[in-house]
């Protein structure tokens, strides 16, 4: 007795959409059986405790959203979100595993900087969660703290070319050091890549003419800053020998620096987030500025083409939301572009939003979708032991979606904390229709039925 079939959805993998029956058993895909051949003697006795009735629905494994930030503390106050909340908000949209990070502690080694985030983390979480280690500094026994961490489950780093002033910044020539040692030890560097030296000028000349205001928040961090410190970490990569992960690129001359570094065989992976696609630096000059605040920032209609013709073109490999929510009141604390908190919320909105906007409109097929959502992060985040397909013996974490469903996006049908949506009045061509992970449903149209701490770590494996 199986204890849940999904039956005759649409099952999207990378390479094919298939109408298939999903059995599942002990919160693991225990068999998918296609609708084409012997159907009936395939099925012979086969008996579920709960049946589906997927047809005529998408059938794909739960997403993964490889950069959030739930009970972020920044600037004297904590996100709005915390893991409790920021993953059902994940899991009511469809994604079954989030990936947090861990701040790299004063005294402690980087394994020691997990375990504490990890504990933190544990007893709160309503979907499965793993997380990238900050790395600030090189200690003398970096390379052996590396080689630790991955042995604790935790697969890759994030490194900043940027935050000096609040010492996230790492300098010099520390990330082809780290580069050459992460790569030894199987650990994969991310960078949140814009140039330090670059923001620090342009702060200084709106300074001094008084354009500080929230609206001047796109001028603050220009499109040259990210721009520069991309080549200068396919520079670093290139000398290393070594992959690398970009996070969160926002602008056409990045993503063509790294289309052009893969051309030329160098292992340079990057991520973009829905807000960089389908919201342009036009929302700085609103009453609401402050709500479109994040670093980086909103761009141009020009970045936003060239990113989608990097996504079609697969130079983009996975999607995130950079979820990092506040709520509007703790965004008006801020007076200047400078020091209202920068984050925006997003992970319940990624799966519809990049159907909506990628498939439904022929920029991507399903089975990309599927690819950079669910398939892509898994790989190189170590995780696909367990997640990023329905395949026998992988997790049971399922989302089937409605595309028929058409809907107004509203803050106020979300799960956030933070009360509001950057994507207010946006249609999307989907629903989500039903959520399992492992084997339980958790959300359905919308509405979160998890537990607080049901979320397993999933260790990064080799």
């Amino acid at each position: 007795m199986y204890d849940l079939a999904i039956l005759g959805g649409s099952v999207v993998s990378s390479d094919s959409v298939e109408v298939a029956d999903v059995l599942i058993k002990a919160g693991a895909i225990a068999r998918v059986l296609p609708a084409e051949g012997s159907r009936r003697a395939d099925r012979a006795g086969i008996r579920a405790s709960r049946e589906v009735d997927a047809r005529g629905m998408l059938v794909m494994p739960g997403a993964i959203d490889p950069h959030v930030h739930f009970g972020l503390r920044s600037r004297g106050t904590v996100t709005a979100d915390d893991f409790a909340s920021g993953t059902a908000c994940a899991a009511a949209g469809g994604v079954t595993t989030v990936i947090d990070y861990a701040d790299h502690l004063p005294g402690m080694t980087l394994a020691q900087s997990a375990a504490i985030r990890l504990a933190e983390v544990r007893g709160q979480a309503a979907a499965d969660y793993a997380v990238h280690q900050n790395f600030i500094r090189l200690d003398a026994d970096f390379g052996e703290q590396l080689a630790q961490l991955h042995a604790a489950g935790v697969g890759s780093v994030k490194v900043f070319t940027t935050y000096k002033d609040v010492g996230y910044m790492l300098e010099g020539g520390d990330l082809e050091a780290l580069l050459r040692a992460a790569k030894r030890h199987g650990v994969l560097v991310t960078v949140h890549a814009e140039d330090d030296a670059v923001i620090v000028r342009v702060r200084r000349q709106l300074e001094a003419a008084g354009s500080v205001s929230p609206a001047d928040h796109g001028k603050s961090r220009p499109a040259e800053a990210e721009e520069q410190a991309v080549r200068e970490v396919i520079r670093a990569a290139e000398a290393a020998d070594a992959p690398v992960y970009v996070v969160h690129v926002s602008t056409r001359g990045a993503i063509k620096a790294i289309a052009e570094a893969r051309r030329r065989g160098l292992a340079v992976m990057c991520e973009t987030c829905p807000h960089y696609l389908l919201l342009d630096e036009g929302r700085y000059a609103g009453p609401n500025a402050r709500l479109f605040i994040m670093s980086p920032p909103l761009r141009t209609p020009a970045d936003q083409d060239g990113l989608w013709r990097a996504v079609t073109r697969g130079v983009v490999d996975t999607f995130s939301t950079d979820h990092c929510a506040f709520t509007p009141e703790q965004k008006a604390l801020g007076q200047s572009c400078f020091d209202t908190l920068p984050g925006i919320p997003g992970v319940q909105t990624l799966l519809p939003l990049v159907y909506s906007y990628g498939v439904a409109t022929g920029r991507i097929t399903a089975s990309r979708m599927v690819e950079m959502m669910c398939e892509t992060p898994a790989r190189l985040f170590g995780l696909s032991a367990r997640k990023g397909r329905i395949a026998p013996g992988l997790d049971a974490d399922i989302c089937i979606l409605d595309t028929t469903a058409r809907r107004t996006l509203s803050g106020a049908d979300l799960l956030s904390q933070a009360g509001y949506s950057p994507y207010e009045g946006m249609k999307v061509g989907c629903e989500v229709r039903e959520v399992y992970l492992r084997g339980r449903l958790v959300a359905s149209r919308g509405r979160f039925f998890g537990a607080r701490g049901a979320g397993e770590f999933i260790r990064a494996s080799a």
